[in-house]
């Protein structure tokens, strides 16, 4: 019964072990509210958790060669046809064939860490799930967000390639099907020198309402749709290497790497970009029929084969045309052209029609389930998680992925869209890959932040060295360049002096932190291990692998330049104050439509946001076991709730008292 007496929060006394309080509004205090937002941020996702959040009635029609074909399309349209040119034009020359392998590693190794954590939960949400998983639902919530972020920019960037290359297949100039605005009417060359005026891409943003609606016809449709349009893709793909080799002038490599090494590296954040279709693959896993055998198929096969035509391609690029005269909207057809090979153009065109549509449709395909499964958790509106009843598609978080990729395809260029998805798309790679080494050494079910402490602090040390090292190769190598463009015959024997030394000195300190990279990888070893794969696919050479994926990775980050490491700290900042700002709200109000979370011991609880206080928290064992009673707040469209319960026995809960105020 409530506690008698007037006025007061009829709650007060009955919050054990300690009180919360309620505003006048009677919705829950803002202290209490970050309190238990405080707590959820790092409570960690069980996999089991994953698993009971997914659909039923998402349809499980995909099998391994669609995925493989899902990954291939996906893969191969974003980057060779789109980036290629940006990349050979502007950083790496020739050696952008070096900056493809180099990212087709890194890709490989964070696909093997996909790979476990995907047959493992087999559901969608791919990178949310896994990093939730590994360090909680705040670092969870960031990871969603640069997920958004990744793959509507990936969808419109190459919705904006394929509106060039459409172009050139009716031999017109790349630009010839945008609508330009503003500019002073100076044209193309006015608007590319000065910056000023808007080329809209109508054909883009129409090719991206189609392409949602398919997804939202169905998945099983969309798949046999993406196959024949792979096969045409992949057959033209043979075509360019084939006819292009008939070409190629080997002066055309000399010099080999303009830039050096800064300028490989470079160039190989900026094609990272082209490897996001393998992250679709895992975002589809809840569609599989058989996740444990097709996932590892469509993640890792995917990469394979588009690492040797990526290869491939680009050596057949810059060996036709001088990387200087390499154009960035459509490089291959282009290429053709001007080695008068024109009755060759329509066909380049045409396959990398076929492969940017695929591309699109790999992104278009995995943004929607990214939003679902963080629906699912409380952490959008639940709009977002409806699922057709018959489709079995998720269809307004499809909705929303169309009208937000196409404005953007409609507006924004190509080149501003890829730098801002770089690094985004690194960071989730990097989390990933330490995430895999904090669950492989995270105590399995119940567990407190203290107990995961030795993992994390190890994680930690590893990636502030990863990042150190990085940021001295990119500092050395900016040196390197400036004093080599500095230089004169005059003073051409201090110079060298002072390069030698400086470069020496570069090296120690790089050396000193590749030794801590070291160091903090051999450190997990000392470490119990945990949350093996018994069965299905398990990461070899873990810590050694995941740990490379870090390192790669971070390295690639670096050489984005201080306007991207802007940009991401921005954007990763109005992220973390929107899920304050979201959960503390739904959690003061007693949102329960909008909120789920999950209790300490991994389970779904999504009418209760506001859980457990105090020491129910804290994980049982021997000296210290959870006590039966609990107490919980919780509020719908009557009001506001408080139940006291007791545990029974076999996960049963006996209610023992419920006071509820209305609002």
């Amino acid at each position: 019964p409530p506690p008698s007496g007037g006025g007061g929060n009829p709650f007060s006394n009955m919050m054990r072990p300690q009180a919360s309080s309620t505003d006048a509004g009677g919705h829950v205090s803002l202290r209490d509210a970050f309190r238990a937002l405080a707590k959820r941020a790092v409570r960690l996702k069980s996999a089991d958790a994953a698993l009971a959040g997914s659909d039923a009635s998402m349809k499980k029609c995909l099998t391994a060669s669609d995925l493989l074909l899902l990954g291939v399309g996906g893969v191969i349209g974003g980057g060779v046809f789109v980036l290629t040119g940006a990349a050979a034009h502007d950083h790496a020359g020739p050696a952008v064939v070096l900056s493809y392998i180099l990212a087709s590693l890194t890709s490989m190794i964070t696909g093997l860490c996909y790979t476990e954590f995907a047959v493992e939960t087999p559901v969608a949400g791919s990178a949310y799930n896994f990093v939730s998983m590994a360090f909680g639902e705040f670092a969870g919530y960031l990871c969603g967000c640069n997920l958004a972020l990744e793959l509507t920019i990936a969808a419109a960037a190459v919705a904006r390639g394929w509106t060039s290359y459409v172009a050139t297949l009716f031999h017109l100039a790349p630009d010839a099907l945008r609508v330009t605005i503003g500019g002073g009417g100076g044209g193309d060359e006015m608007d590319e020198h000065t910056g000023m005026g808007i080329k809209l891409d109508f054909p883009a943003a129409l090719l991206v309402a189609s392409v949602t609606g398919l997804l939202a016809h169905g998945m099983k449709e969309t798949a046999k749709f993406n196959a024949v349009v792979t096969v045409v893709s992949l057959a033209v793909i043979g075509f360019v290497i084939v006819a292009g080799s008939t070409k190629i002038e080997k002066d055309n490599w000399t010099p080999f790497a303009p830039n050096g090494v800064g300028g490989v590296l470079t160039g190989a954040s900026v094609v990272f970009f082209s490897f996001v279709g393998f992250d679709t693959v895992a975002t589809c896993a809840e569609e599989v029929k058989d996740p444990g055998k097709a996932l590892p198929v469509g993640i890792m096969g995917s990469l394979g084969i588009v690492a040797v035509l990526y290869a491939l391609m680009s050596a057949v690029i810059t060996g036709m045309v001088p990387s200087t005269d390499i154009d960035v909207d459509a490089p291959f057809a282009i290429a053709f052209r001007q080695r008068d090979m024109r009755w060759a153009e329509s066909i380049i065109s045409f396959g990398a029609v076929a492969a940017i549509t695929t591309a699109l449709v790999s992104s278009l395909m995995g943004q929607p389930r990214v939003y679902m499964v963080m629906a699912r958790d409380g952490l959008l509106p639940k709009w977002f998680a409806t699922v057709h009843p018959t489709r079995g598609t998720p269809v307004n978080a499809s909705l929303f992925t169309g009208v937000t990729t196409g404005v953007l395809s409609l507006l924004v260029d190509i080149e501003i869209l890829a730098q801002l998805v770089s690094i985004g798309t690194l960071a989730i790679f990097a989390s990933v890959c330490a995430g895999l080494l904090a669950r492989r050494h995270t105590p399995e079910g119940d567990v407190s932040v203290h107990d995961r402490t030795p993992a994390l602090l190890r994680c930690f040390g590893l990636v502030v060295a990863c990042v150190l090292f990085a940021a001295t190769n990119v500092v050395s190598s900016s040196r390197g360049t400036t004093e080599s463009s500095s230089g004169s015959a005059t003073s051409s024997t201090t110079t060298s002096t002072s390069s030698t030394a400086s470069t020496t000195a570069s090296y120690v300190v790089s050396g000193l932190f590749f030794g801590a990279i070291a160091a903090a990888t051999v450190s997990f070893n000392s470490l119990p291990r945990y949350n093996t794969p018994k069965k299905g696919f398990c990461t070899p050479f873990v810590p050694y692998l995941p740990a490379a994926g870090v390192l790669a990775t971070t390295q690639l980050i670096a050489s984005l330049g201080p306007l991207a490491w802007l940009r991401f700290v921005v954007y990763t900042v109005l992220c973390a104050v929107a899920y304050v700002w979201y959960g503390a709200a739904g959690i003061r109000s007693g949102r329960h439509d909008d909120t789920t979370s999950y209790d300490s011991r991994g389970r779904d609880t999504p009418h209760h946001p506001f859980q457990r206080l105090g020491d129910e928290d804290e994980p049982a064992s021997s000296s210290n076991r959870r006590s039966p009673f609990a107490t919980t707040l919780y509020g719908d469209e009557n009001g506001l709730h408080l139940e006291n319960t007791r545990d029974v026995t076999d996960g049963e809960v006996e209610l023992v008292t419920r006071t509820s105020r209305a609002i």
